[in-house]
């Protein structure tokens, strides 16, 4: 798989979920499907070392049973930026199988701050400020494919 999906301004890579193995990098992953011309987000989450998460991830049967397909790999080698990152995907995406509690909306914008992305920090502020708890609908855990 040789594909590039643009999510949240980022540049991710599909990996076969076979071929993970072979990917001992730190970063932030998606499990996902492609659903026509969007990707349905199953699972989001972060490590050191993508090769020996995946070799017995908790989630992977659960995702899998959900149609997801491969990985979404960027490439993050601080730790920081890997945590800041995953908190930005779970509060905007809501990814069915990440069982902990969906991060506040100051917690999103605390992370969309720490990447310079004002406007989804303005989406997490003003749902904070409105005391809003459902920000984004169920339709939007589908982002566009890059074409390139």
């Amino acid at each position: 798989m040789d594909q590039r999906t643009e999510i949240l301004g980022e540049s991710f890579t599909a990996v076969d979920f076979g071929e993970t193995a072979f990917f001992g990098l730190p970063c932030v992953y998606l499990m996902a499907h492609q659903d026509g011309a969007d990707i349905s987000i199953q699972y989001a989450g972060q490590t050191s070392k993508l090769s020996q998460r995946y070799a017995g991830h908790h989630q992977l049967d659960a995702a899998k049973a959900l149609g997801a397909t491969h990985a979404l790999v960027l490439v993050a080698p601080e730790a920081r930026d890997r945590r800041e990152f995953e908190t930005l995907l779970r509060w905007y995406f809501r990814p069915p199988l990440n069982l902990e509690d969906i991060p506040s909306h100051m917690q999103a914008w605390r992370a969309a701050m720490h990447f310079g992305k004002t406007e989804i920090a303005e989406l997490a502020r003003a749902a904070h400020m409105s005391g809003s708890r459902p920000l984004l609908p169920a339709w939007t855990n589908r982002p566009k494919v890059a074409r390139g």
